[in-house]
C-alpha cells in the first residue's frame, strides 16, 4: 500500500492516511481480509509519529472499514464493491472534497469540474443511473 502525504495541504496527516486507505478500498486494491501495515511499520515508512497512525487506524475501525485482531494486526473488513450505501457515499464525498480543493487551488470553478467529470465518466462508460 502506497500512501503519499502532503505536509503542506492543511489536511491533518491522520486524515490523509484515512482517505488513502478508503480510496484503496474503493478502487479494489485493498479487499476484505487484507492486512494493513503495522502501526510501527507505517509510521517508519512515512516518517511520522506512531500516534498519528493509531489515530488513523482508529478512525478506519470506527467507520467499519477495518477490524483490529489482537496480536495479529489490522484487517480490511469491507469487500470491494460491496460497501453499504452510507459508507460508499462517505468515501465518495471525501474523494470529491479533495478533488474540489485541488481544483480550486488550480483556479477551476465547480462548473468546469462538473463538465470534466461528466466527460471523463462518459469516456469510461460509467453508467448515469
Amino acid at each position: 500500500m502506497r500512501i503519499h502525504l502532503d505536509h503542506h495541504s492543511g489536511e491533518p496527516i491522520y486524515r490523509q492516511i484515512v482517505e488513502a486507505v478508503k480510496l484503496e478500498i474503493a478502487r479494489g486494491n485493498l479487499v476484505e481480509g487484507d492486512k494493513l501495515p503495522s502501526v510501527r511499520g507505517l509510521a517508519n515508512d512515512l516518517g511520522i509519529n506512531m500516534r498519528t497512525v493509531v489515530k488513523a487506524y482508529e478512525e478506519l475501525q470506527n467507520a467499519g472499514l477495518t477490524v483490529l485482531q489482537q496480536g495479529r494486526g489490522v484487517f480490511v473488513t469491507a469487500p470491494q464493491g460491496t460497501l453499504p450505501a452510507a459508507r460508499r457515499r462517505g468515501v465518495l464525498e471525501d474523494m470529491i472534497r479533495r478533488l474540489l480543493a485541488e481544483a480550486q487551488r488550480l483556479g477551476a470553478d465547480s462548473e468546469e469540474v462538473k463538465r470534466i467529470l461528466t466527460s471523463v465518466a462518459e469516456e469510461m462508460g460509467v453508467p448515469r443511473e
